[in-house]
């Protein structure tokens, strides 16, 4: 019987255990990845080269917060999933465009190991 006992006492400490790992999901997932993703193609210029993208991550995120004040939690997670996602798709989108923009047209690419023609003579 003794046995028995000890574990009815441990029920709810472990129901509250539970219960909490909807938030600490959400802490991980949005506060702290969607986040820190969101901001870095902020800093790639996803603003301009991935807008797209971009504001659909800017949008999930916002939504992820939203979801979180009502305590739905797995919506919330969901949520952020998706801003992280569309983040990082919009980092990669932003560095190859700014990589992209930053050659000239119609020009390769300059190789610091090859050496300069002989100057041509004025005669």
């Amino acid at each position: 019987m003794r046995p028995r006992a000890s574990f009815v006492l441990a029920l709810p400490a472990v129901a509250v255990l539970l219960s909490a790992c909807g938030p600490v999901q959400y802490i991980d997932q949005v506060t702290r990845r969607a986040s820190a993703e969101v901001a870095a193609a902020k800093a790639a210029g996803a603003e301009k080269y991935a807008p797209y993208e971009y504001t659909s991550a800017q949008v999930y995120l916002h939504k992820a917060r939203e979801e979180e004040g009502y305590a739905d939690h797995q919506a919330a997670i969901k949520y952020g999933k998706k801003a992280e996602d569309m983040a990082r798709k919009a980092k990669k989108l932003a560095l190859e465009q700014a990589g992209m923009e930053s050659q000239t047209p119609g020009e390769a690419p300059i190789d610091p190991s090859a050496t300069p023609p002989p100057p041509e003579d004025g005669h």
